[in-house]
């Protein structure tokens, strides 16, 4: 049989004495007597017992529990990662179900960084899982990155995306980038070695939220994510069990309507070299976030926020507002045009707000560039305040 004919058909073979026991024992292991079967997997002349050991003491952290992070937290807890460390500070929604497929309708409410929990020790009992129900900051991620060998940022939110490249780079963990728009999506490994690009190298600054799109704007269908979440996972272990990658770094684009695959090839040379290298650049950009921390606010209610003195200006499009007014004096500016006035947002305190807090919170840093220093963001936007209500 060729390579490529000996494929593999994994059934399980039932023998009768194996079910003579009380079934009902088969779904309640008494803790610590579950013993999980990699068989599988050992089987892989690549992985054998050592690599199993490997991971075994491997550490990941995962960012995001959502689409992209619940295939890879599924695998990784499966392959026997021995600590998976899970950051998320969002409560599951009812739309999130057709897409995190950890979760059921029960779950609604709570949050998902304790659900993945919950989920990750029912698979495998002898992972050891960390969580953050806190998204990490400027302050906090490089120090965190340090503790772990490897990270997955799984969020799709375009300033965690950057902040984790940064904090890659600056801690030297390597980082598995995804993230997913409509029927595509790419994925981009940031080994953190020396002469090796980061994200920067690609696009050295942040995109607008309005130019990016999100899962909320522009809809998704469940697999999509699915599929990318589930390649963070095969990259981890890859890099982990030392399996043959492409040696060129590269940024790989699929589109899963017609699973055309393009490799865009990162050249070393551009980018962050051209600005003193990843580190440099890296240092600069957590510092700037660092100086401007005080930027995102936290706000029960948008009256509190009149009582303290903060004028209210809504960054949404006309036809968001139409669905969902403030009720409330607000000045109306949409995101895309803010910088046109800057001379009127000037006057005192700012309060800027959108539907998630993205669009504000990048808003409010073009404008303390333009030396605003009262400007702020509603942290979460208008869906943290449904959420608190």
């Amino acid at each position: 049989m060729t390579g490529d004919t000996a494929w593999v058909a994994c059934t399980h073979v039932h023998r009768a004495h194996e079910h003579e026991s009380d079934p009902a024992h088969h779904h309640h292991h008494e803790p610590g007597a579950f013993t999980p079967d990699y068989s599988r997997q050992v089987r892989l002349r690549e992985v054998g017992e050592a690599g199993q050991s490997r991971l075994a003491a491997a550490r990941i952290l995962v960012i995001g529990a959502g689409g992209l992070g619940c295939p890879a937290i599924s695998y990784l807890a499966g392959a026997g990662i021995g600590t998976l460390g899970i950051v998320d500070g969002d409560r599951l929604e009812a739309s999130n179900l057709h897409r995190q497929t950890l979760y059921d309708t029960r779950d609604i409410g709570e949050l998902k960084a304790e659900l993945a929990a919950r989920r990750v020790a029912a698979l495998n009992p002898t992972v050891a899982v960390q969580t953050w129900t806190e998204p990490l900051h400027a302050g906090n991620a490089v120090e965190i990155f340090r503790q772990f060998d490897l990270v997955l940022e799984c969020t799709d939110d375009m300033r965690s995306r950057y902040l984790s490249s940064d904090a890659a780079v600056l801690s030297g963990t390597p980082l598995v980038l995804a993230s997913v728009y409509q029927y595509e999506g790419q994925l981009q490994v940031v080994t953190a070695q020396p002469g090796t690009p980061c994200l920067r190298c690609l696009w050295p600054l942040e995109p607008a939220p309005e130019a990016v799109g999100s899962c909320v704007q522009s809809g998704v269908l469940g697999p999509v994510p699915g599929m990318f979440g589930t390649m963070q996972a095969m990259e981890a272990l890859k890099l982990l069990l030392d399996l043959p990658r492409p040696c060129e770094p590269a940024l790989l684009l699929l589109n899963l309507l017609d699973y055309t695959t393009t490799r865009l090839p990162i050249d070393v040379a551009q980018g962050c070299a051209a600005h003193g290298g990843c580190v440099a650049v890296a240092r600069q950009a957590v510092a700037l976030v660092q100086s401007q921390s005080d930027i995102d606010v936290v706000f029960g209610r948008l009256e509190d926020a009149l009582a303290a003195g903060y004028r209210l200006v809504d960054l949404r499009e006309a036809g968001e507002i139409a669905i969902e007014p403030l009720e409330l004096p607000s000045l109306q500016v949409p995101s895309a045009q803010v910088m046109a006035h800057v001379a009127e947002l000037a006057e005192g305190r700012t309060l800027l707000i959108c539907a998630s807090g993205r669009r504000s919170g990048h808003a409010a840093r073009l404008l303390r560039a333009e030396g605003l220093e009262h400007v702020h963001s509603l942290v979460g936007g208008l869906s943290a305040l449904r959420v608190i209500s």
